[in-house]
């Protein structure tokens, strides 16, 4: 079967001795994997197509094993992100996390649109640490562990009282309840009005957003700590990340 699809390649690696094994993210079949024929070949015209984290038009034909792709039209580079060295590292760790967050050939073309338009974000505007943390609360919500906020998961009583989260439980816990398990993570009002909003709110809004950066610290290790235990995960880029940081501070 030939079709062609929208796709963010996620990465390739080496494949035999001219071909590469490409991941991709696709609009139509969502993560797949896929072999490049000749791609090594000096002049082949798949090279620039299947780069991490480019957008391109790919053109697969499947069968009984991998699927080929025979035809590749790169649609966009990032080539801002690619000359920034943050910008570079923050893209793949995009493509990481859709890697080892992602069943394969499960669509996703909320979540797509939702991971071109950060990447056009990164690329055309900049970092903004909220834009990633809204990546990362939507793609929670896609995989079906949407946390809960409003309420006491046990008891169900709600107000201001709330500041206790469970990963276990998926949501929060009121002081009562949460004094029966081990591991709740302290939230305090402004990083919980932040979950909220990336929550509920869209990407067009969080610009204007401003938060400290103690409480962008906490955001990000509360959300890398919630993806971790439902992926069962850790993300490397994330370790090379803040070394990076440590070392230009």
């Amino acid at each position: 079967m030939y079709y062609k699809s929208r796709s963010i390649v996620i990465k390739n690696k080496d494949y035999q001795e001219s071909d590469k094994l490409v991941t991709v993210f696709s609009e139509k079949q969502g993560k797949i994997q896929a072999i490049a024929k000749g791609i090594k070949k000096p002049g082949s015209s798949l090279r620039a197509s299947i780069q991490p984290f480019c957008h391109s038009l790919l053109f697969f034909h499947s069968g009984r094993g991998l699927a080929l792709i025979t035809q590749g039209q790169l649609i966009d580079f990032f080539g801002n992100s690619r000359e920034d060295i943050s910008r570079t590292l923050h893209c793949i760790y995009i493509m990481e996390l859709l890697d080892k967050a992602l069943m394969e050939q499960v669509a996703m073309p909320r979540l797509f649109k939702l991971v071109l338009d950060v990447l056009n974000f990164i690329n055309n505007q900049g970092l903004n640490p909220l834009v990633l943390r809204f990546l990362e609360m939507q793609i929670m919500v896609e995989l079906g562990y949407k946390p809960e906020f409003n309420h006491c998961m046990n008891c169900g009583q709600q107000g201001n009282i709330l500041k206790s989260f469970s990963p276990e439980m998926g949501g929060m816990l009121c002081p009562e309840c949460a004094s029966g398990h081990n591991h709740c993570t302290l939230l305090s009002g402004e990083v919980l009005g932040l979950l909220k909003l990336l929550l509920n709110g869209n990407l067009k809004t969080l610009p204007r957003v401003r938060a400290s950066n103690a409480v962008l610290a906490r955001l990000e290790s509360f959300l890398e700590e919630y993806l971790e235990y439902h992926l069962e995960r850790r993300f490397n880029l994330k370790h090379t990340i803040r070394i990076l940081k440590q070392t230009l501070s």
